[in-house]
């Protein structure tokens, strides 16, 4: 069954920078995101799949934004991709507060945190920045401040947002048993999960796109398989997709194979449409 992820919403075409060289700012923006995950964590009664802590992509504001939190005014906490600033957000989604990371160290977004939670009347005893889990390391986790050079990258991955929100949100409104699309902050890809028909052992396919990591240096689309297959005859995808083997298997597209292609959003669909279905056959339905 087509994902129907060929129509919809404009694509931002990508390819302004080499995918390569986004590193560093995604680095960046991976622990800016983690100062408004800090909200989540403190002030959003925790979950056990941990989808209280996962951000959300809101195209109106080009930013990754926090689950809603409780106060008497409620907001959320966001942090805006092309210019790397925090936002406290109300309820209408508008921008009540903001805060540029350029040039300023992680200390001192946290004190304005700490700020607009005082001015929502929520205990800042409550407030804490210590995660549960570790993300790769960047000299801003110990003091840096923020670099202002990063503006041109940074722009560059708020469309490789942009297109996996648009994307994933047609996949879900297409795909019977498809979870809600989030970013989540340990590996920071944005994904939704397939959860298929029948009898335990329970089967998923997770379609989603990751920025970047261990795996491809890169942003890179991904479609996997739970519990992974076989690796003997795999079948092969459209798109100019390929299995990946190493360290987990799923079906994988590199930003750097489409980025040449006439119809970028057409190569991904395909991809997408193919390596659902392929992940469906292996996993018998």
């Amino acid at each position: 069954m087509s994902v129907s992820v060929l129509v919809g919403s404009p694509w931002k075409r990508v390819g302004d920078m080499l995918p390569g060289a986004l590193t560093d700012a995604r680095l960046q923006l991976h622990h800016a995101a983690q100062i408004a995950v800090s909200a989540a964590i403190s002030y959003i009664p925790a979950r056990s799949d941990d989808s209280h802590t996962a951000l959300t992509w809101v195209a109106s504001n080009g930013a990754l934004v926090t689950e809603q939190i409780t106060a008497a005014a409620p907001f959320r906490i966001g942090v805006r991709v092309e210019d790397l600033t925090l936002h406290a957000i109300d309820s209408e989604l508008r921008s009540t507060n903001s805060f540029n990371l350029a040039g300023r160290t992680v200390g001192e977004a946290n004190d304005w945190l700490g700020a607009v939670a005082a001015e929502a009347g929520l205990d800042l005893a409550r407030l804490k920045s210590a995660k549960h889990y570790t993300i790769p390391g960047h000299p801003v986790a110990s003091g840096a401040p923020f670099s202002a050079q990063i503006g041109s990258a940074l722009a560059e991955l708020s469309k490789y947002w942009s297109n996996a929100g648009m994307v994933l949100d047609d996949l879900v409104r297409a795909t019977e048993g498809a979870s809600p699309v989030r970013t989540w902050p340990h590996h920071f890809d944005m994904a939704s999960l397939i959860t298929l028909p029948g009898a335990a052992p329970r089967r998923t396919i997770g379609v989603g796109q990751s920025p970047g990591d261990d795996s491809y240096p890169e942003p890179y689309w991904y479609v996997g398989p739970n519990p992974y297959p076989s690796t003997t005859n795999l079948t092969p995808l459209a798109g100019a997709g390929h299995w990946h083997t190493n360290g987990w298997v799923g079906a994988a597209l590199p930003a750097s194979a489409y980025l040449a292609a006439a119809d970028q959003r057409g190569q991904v669909g395909a991809f997408i449409d193919s390596a659902v279905a392929a992940c469906r056959q292996l996993l018998g339905t």
